[in-house]
C-alpha cells in the first residue's frame, strides 16, 4: 500500500498489472482517481449502492473519495491505474471541479465510441509491459495521460456535490478504519469504539452504515477475513489457528462469509494455492 502511494505521489500516475484469484478489498477510498480495466476473468466493484459486475474488456472508473469494495472470485487479470488529483493539477488546474464516471453501462447511453476508444488505449499497455522496449515506462505514462484526457472530455461532469460535511465524514471514517485495522484481532464492542470517538452508540452505528454501506460488525469481520485469507495463501499455519489469531469468534459465520466473498472454502483455497506452486 505505502509503496503504491509513494510511487503515485512521486509521478502522479501509478500503473499496476494485477493477477489474482479470490482477491477481496473491503470498503475503502482514496484521494486518487482509480481506473480498472479487466483483461481476463470476472469480478465486481461495489459503490454508490450498486454492484458493478465486470468481465474481460470492461472498463470502470472509481473517482476519488468514493467508498468502494472489490471482489474477484474467479481468476482475473486487470490493469489498475491511479491518477493523483494533486499531481494532475500541474496539467489541469481546475481538475477538482470535475467528477469522473465511466462504465460499460454508462457507455450504452450514447458514448460507446468514446468508451471503446479509451479501451483501445488501455489495450496498448500490456504489450508494452511484456516487451519492455527502451523507454516503455515513458510511453506507458504517455498512454495513461491520453486516457485521462479522454475521460475528462467525454466522461467528466462538473462537481456540484463537494461539501465540508462530506470531507469531514471521510476524515472521521479514516480515523475509525485506522483504529479497526490496529485492533481487529481483539473484540471491538460497538459501545467501546463509539465512546472512543466521543459518539453515542446509535449515532455511530448509523453514521458508519450510511457512509460505508455495511454495518460496523460486518466491516470488522471483512477486515479479519482479508488477513486470514492472506495467511492461508502465504503461510502453513493451521486454518483454525488463523481464525483465532485474527479475532474471528464465530466459526459458522466465518465459513459463510468466506464462501460468500471468495467463492470456496478455506481448505479449497489452500489446496489450490499449493497446486500452483
Amino acid at each position: 500500500m505505502y509503496e503504491t502511494l509513494y510511487r503515485l505521489e512521486k509521478t502522479g500516475i501509478d500503473i499496476k498489472y494485477w493477477t489474482n484469484k479470490g482477491q477481496y478489498t473491503p470498503p475503502h477510498w482514496h484521494t486518487a482517481i482509480e481506473l480498472i480495466y479487466v483483461l481476463n476473468g470476472t469480478g465486481s466493484v461495489i459503490f454508490d449502492g450498486k454492484e458493478h459486475l465486470t468481465k474481460a474488456g470492461d472498463l470502470l472508473v472509481v473517482d476519488s473519495n468514493k467508498i468502494h469494495e472489490m471482489k474477484c472470485a474467479e481468476v482475473s487479470m486487470m490493469i489498475i491505474i491511479q491518477f493523483s488529483r494533486k499531481r494532475m493539477k500541474n496539467y489541469v488546474k481546475d481538475i477538482d471541479s470535475f467528477r469522473l464516471s465511466c462504465s460499460r453501462e454508462s457507455a450504452e447511453h450514447g458514448k460507446e465510441k468514446e468508451y471503446q476508444s479509451v479501451c483501445g488505449l488501455l489495450r496498448k499497455l500490456p504489450l508494452l509491459y511484456v516487451r519492455q522496449p527502451v523507454g516503455y515506462e515513458l510511453k506507458s505514462q504517455a498512454v495513461a495521460m491520453e486516457i485521462l484526457y479522454e475521460l475528462l472530455n467525454h466522461f467528466g461532469e462538473e462537481d456540484t456535490g463537494r461539501t465540508a460535511e462530506k470531507e469531514g465524514a471521510l476524515k472521521r471514517l479514516g480515523e475509525i478504519t485506522d483504529y479497526i485495522e490496529e485492533h481487529y484481532r481483539d473484540p471491538i464492542p460497538l459501545e467501546e469504539i463509539a465512546s472512543h470517538f466521543y459518539l453515542n452508540r446509535e449515532y455511530f452505528s448509523r453514521f458508519f452504515k450510511r457512509n460505508m454501506g455495511v454495518s460496523f460488525s460486518r466491516y470488522v469481520n471483512q477486515v479479519r477475513l482479508l488477513h486470514i485469507y492472506y495467511d492461508i495463501c502465504n503461510t502453513e499455519e493451521g486454518i483454525m489457528d488463523l481464525i483465532e489469531k485474527h479475532g474471528f469468534k464465530n466459526y459458522k459465520l466465518f465459513i459463510k462469509m468466506f464462501r460468500e466473498i471468495y467463492g470456496s472454502t478455506p481448505r479449497e483455497v489452500r489446496s489450490e494455492r499449493k497446486g500452483q506452486t
